[in-house]
């Protein structure tokens, strides 16, 4: 027989909102009691700091999650969809074990150039293999003889081909793999009706379509401007 549990309080019974809100204090005292941020990825972000597109960087204490995810998971082979400066592309070519090897895909040269420059001062450039091309049509071409061979993927790109971006990593990733999407909160905006542009309405199709795919296993994390893991099961 079942316990005999409390009945709701009311039939919705929505869950109670016991997420902590970071205000700049309180995101100062996470970065300085949490993150361990090495010297070359700090140059890194100061040197992305110079320019106009700063913000699109990952933040210091998403990129060392993002890190310790690769350092759990122990992936082999890894892929990354959007660059930008390389923050995450360097984070996880230092956290992955030796044996493995990144994919990363950019379509900006002077983004790549920059991340290439701190890989090779990393010393693990030898293990990444950078395409300067348009994520789709690379992602595309894998399928023939990669499908389901990558551990990890990461996505950090342009959305509006977020979702097929989505689609192609389920392809690629084995049984078992992750894949890791940033933004997936948008500054805020997927639960603001008002925001109606295309960039807000895509994310909200992604976190929609990830919700109903029973064939992975996920959770929405409110680091950062939204991460999202998944499990391919």
């Amino acid at each position: 027989m079942l316990p005999n549990f409390p009945r709701p309080v009311s039939e919705d019974n929505k869950p109670v909102n016991r997420t902590v809100k970071v205000d700049d204090n309180l995101y100062q005292y996470l970065i300085d009691v949490s993150v361990r941020e090495s010297e070359i990825l700090t140059a890194l972000r100061r040197e992305t700091a110079q320019y106009h597109m700063a913000r699109m960087q990952l933040s210091p204490e998403v990129g060392q999650f993002l890190a310790l995810l690769v350092k759990l998971q122990a992936p082999k082979k890894i892929l990354e969809v959007g660059v930008f400066t390389g923050y995450s592309t360097l984070s996880m070519a230092m956290a992955m074990p030796e044996e493995a090897y990144l994919i990363a895909i950019e379509k900006k040269q002077m983004w790549l150039d920059i991340a290439t420059n701190y890989l090779e001062q990393a010393g693990v450039r030898d293990r990444v293999t950078t395409y300067c091309e348009k994520a789709l049509p690379v992602m595309e071409s894998f399928l023939d003889a990669q499908t389901e061979t990558f551990d990890f993927v990461f996505i950090d790109a342009d959305k509006q081909n977020l979702v097929a971006y989505y689609h192609l990593s389920k392809k690629l990733v084995r049984a078992g793999g992750c894949i890791v999407i940033d933004n997936t909160l948008w500054w805020g905006n997927v639960a603001d009706e008002s925001f109606t542009d295309r960039d807000t309405c895509i994310v909200r199709e992604l976190n929609q379509t990830i919700h109903q795919d029973n064939d992975v296993e996920l959770s929405l994390l409110p680091i950062g401007d939204g991460l999202t893991i998944v499990r391919k099961k």
